[in-house]
């Protein structure tokens, strides 16, 4: 609540002031997560299953943190657009290990995962390409062919990791996974409905660093950044040994 507050009280001074504080914000906020990453990634030293996984995750901080990063260099030191700009392979780059992050993690409980699941996580994945496609064809917006494709990329990497992501979170409410899943689908849909908002404020060049997308985007660093704590303190007293033999403590 907090980021949402200070983000929409700047807006009341004008949006080169809720740009200039959205943008210092980019640069913590990712940093916990990139250190809780580590933390965790370290912990586990990339043995078994989880502990590929949480490399794979780290990959995915380090990848985003660095988007941010040079998003802000553009915007706040440079004063130049970011977007397209060499931040977009840092945020794309990031979409597969959050996938494979995400497959591996639910290995340990993939009997669990019925037809029907899937069926159900595929199908609510692909409602969500629909207005991506839809908002694509029917822009009338100045930008460059290549800027629209940059633009929808974005949702439509959400879609890959939407699908692992519903599947865990109907897991959750089965009882199969723990409270880690619900808060990184979270985290998930919130940057899937930021993503969609980028496009269409991209297409017609509303967006605005310190929008009330970024607020999405925030939070959604933030529901990450949870799980993964999460983590740190179930497996802060265990041993490597019994994290990696007993499933149902994994889950």
């Amino acid at each position: 609540m907090a980021i949402g507050l200070t983000i929409v009280t700047a807006n009341f001074f004008g949006q080169e002031i809720a740009g200039t504080i959205t943008n210092l914000l980019y640069v913590p906020i990712p940093g916990v997560l990139l250190v809780l990453s580590a933390i965790i990634a370290a912990r586990f030293r990339g043995k078994g299953v989880h502990g590929k996984a949480w490399i794979l995750f780290f990959g995915l901080a380090c990848s985003w943190f660095i988007a941010e990063q040079l998003w802000v260099l553009y915007d706040l030191v440079f004063h130049v657009d970011p977007f397209p700009s060499e931040a977009d392979f840092f945020y794309l780059l990031g979409y597969p290990f959050l996938f494979l992050f995400s497959i591996y993690y639910l290995k340990p409980v993939e009997k669990a995962i019925t037809k029907k699941i899937l069926i159900s996580a595929f199908s609510f994945s692909i409602v969500l390409l629909v207005p991506t496609v839809y908002i694509t064809s029917t822009s009338n917006s100045e930008a460059s062919w290549s800027e629209i494709v940059l633009a929808a990329s974005y949702p439509a990497a959400d879609v890959v990791v939407m699908f692992p992501a519903v599947v865990g979170l109907v897991l959750f409410f089965k009882g199969e996974v723990n409270f880690f899943w619900a808060l990184m689908s979270l985290a998930i849909m919130m940057n899937v409905i930021a993503d969609t908002g980028f496009l269409v404020t991209s297409l017609n060049d509303s967006y605005y660093t310190g929008s009330p997308i970024d607020i999405l985007y925030l939070w959604s660093y933030v529901m990450f950044s949870f799980g993964v704590y999460s983590h740190i303190k179930i497996f802060k007293t265990r041993s490597y040994e019994k994290k990696y033999f007993d499933l149902e403590g994994l889950r």
